[in-house]
């Protein structure tokens, strides 16, 4: 659920930033959840032809409608928590 909160947060992120929103995550355990999220259609990555390579991760629509039906029940957990 953060992981399509923080991408939905912004237009668009890099790996690298992903990251740094998450910091007690493993880089594999993030890279996992983006395969998966990607591959059900709630994540793009685009990469593009640049050197050093840059790849970055965008909600789709669905991604964000999932986001927006998501976010009260972030709101309530942190407030609670």
């Amino acid at each position: 659920m953060q992981l399509v909160s923080i991408i939905g947060a912004h237009d668009s992120l890099r790996f690298a930033e992903i990251e740094d929103h998450l910091p007690t995550a493993s880089t594999s355990t993030i890279s996992k959840r983006l395969d998966e999220f990607e591959e059900a259609g709630l994540v793009s990555r685009t990469q593009y032809n640049e050197i050093p390579p840059r790849v970055e991760y965008a909600l789709t629509d669905e991604g964000d409608e999932i986001r927006s039906r998501l976010e009260p029940l972030l709101e309530w957990a942190t407030a609670n928590s």
